[in-house]
């Protein structure tokens, strides 16, 4: 076979627990992993106490992570509304108690199978982090926040393949703020689907100087007309080939956002400190509910163009929002209109400048670097407190490609 299936448990009961020791070891193929915190492995056994909701949300957070392959779950509870949240939440497999070991058995000897089964390219479902940048509204900095947090995650580590994608059809404005010129875009990548593998993908887009890849909108109306599943298509290739997927959400259809927003990992919506943006995330966080359960816990919101002194503050907004504020860029119009002038992420034009240095630190953010040394944001001793860490860090947790 050549492989060796990983499995671990997060199991209440010493009795349980022994019963599932005997099961996997009994089968050829499995081998337990046991340790104290949680490792990146295949299969996971979890047992669930006597707070389901904080459970579900726990299994919810670990399945978007890709930490885990595959989730088997353990319940007491027969209620229907607790088990179709499980499903939900990510378990591929629910038993009840009393545990019937055949039936543990035939899951087990199951996944084993589909293992066997699925070819190399089938081998993940995520490689990469998908990243989306959506504006609460049109005006809002959406672009320029997408474009220079690929920039500066690209130039901090050369080694991660960083992918800047645009949903704005038609008429995006990307290619104007790099000065790229005719790039393949979504409409070319569309129409040659069928022959682009993740194998080719990255000899086919274009590659900005500071060295991350760009696909663009297309330039006309021809595409206007986009299926949202051929955009959920698409970006399946994308995360399998890139280990960073910044997708500038801008104008794209409610439909297409939902396909979108439902793949991310983190949805950094973007906001001023005006009354129109208080508003319209006021209204987000409804629609983002309803689009699956703990799906508004993936949102992260961004101010930028932030000033100090704001006759609305960061406070009075997170009041409003009863949601916190994640980030702060500082406002810098005349560096952000000079680099739109000659084409270039603002890095280039000037990397000391604090709205460079906060792009970097929150580029250090997702790439999992230790940001310490330097000035921190407004903002970010409130995220390094202990609780939202540990919660962020988990849904961020690199996925690594298998060998």
């Amino acid at each position: 076979m050549g492989w060796e299936i990983s499995v671990q448990f997060r199991i209440n009961s010493p009795k349980i627990a022994a019963e599932l020791k005997k099961i996997v070891s009994s089968l050829d193929g499995f081998y337990l992993k046991e340790s104290e915190s949680l490792q990146p492995g295949d299969l996971l056994i979890f047992e669930m106490g006597k707070k389901p909701q904080e459970d579900l949300r726990f299994l919810y957070d670990l399945s978007r992570s890709g930490k885990i392959k595959e989730i088997f779950l353990i319940s007491s509870s027969w209620d229907p509304e607790i088990l179709n949240q499980a499903r939900r939440a990510g378990a591929k497999k629910i038993f009840v108690q009393p545990l019937q070991k055949e039936e543990i058995r035939a899951a087990l000897l199951g996944y084993e199978d589909k293992k066997s089964r699925a070819s190399p390219s089938q081998g993940y479902q995520k490689f990469g982090k998908m990243i989306y940048v959506l504006g609460c509204k049109g005006g809002v900095g959406t672009t320029t926040v997408a474009v220079n947090l690929a920039a500066s995650m690209a130039h901090l580590d050369e080694s991660r393949s960083v992918l800047l994608t645009d949903l704005s059809a038609p008429f995006g404005d990307m290619p104007l703020l790099l000065n790229l010129g005719h790039l393949p875009d979504w409409a070319q990548v569309m129409k040659n689907l069928s022959r682009i593998h993740v194998n080719n993908l990255k000899t086919i887009l274009g590659k900005h100087p500071s060295g991350f890849y760009v696909l663009p909108s297309p330039p006309g109306l021809e595409g206007g007309g986009v299926h949202p599943e051929v955009v959920e298509e698409v970006l399946s290739l994308m995360e399998k080939t890139f280990e960073f997927l910044v997708v500038d959400g801008g104008k794209s259809t409610r439909e297409i956002s939902s396909k979108v927003f439902a793949m991310a990992d983190t949805v950094l919506l973007i906001t001023n400190l005006s009354h129109p943006c208080l508003e319209n995330v006021k209204k987000l966080f409804p629609f983002f509910r309803k689009l699956g359960p703990y799906q508004e816990d993936k949102v992260r919101i961004v101010v930028n163009r932030y000033v100090k002194n704001s006759p609305i503050s960061p406070e009075d907004a997170e009041k409003e929002w009863k949601s916190h504020v994640f980030w702060a860029i500082p406002n810098d119009y005349p560096a952000v209109m000079e680099a739109a002038k000659q084409g270039k992420t603002l890095l280039e034009t000037g990397e000391k400048k604090e709205i460079c240095k906060s792009f970097m630190r929150l580029a250090a953010f997702f790439l999992m670097k230790d940001p310490s040394g330097g000035e921190k944001d407004h903002f970010w001793n409130k995220l390094l407190d202990k609780n939202r860490w540990a919660k962020l860090t988990l849904q961020l947790s690199y996925k690594l490609k298998p060998s």
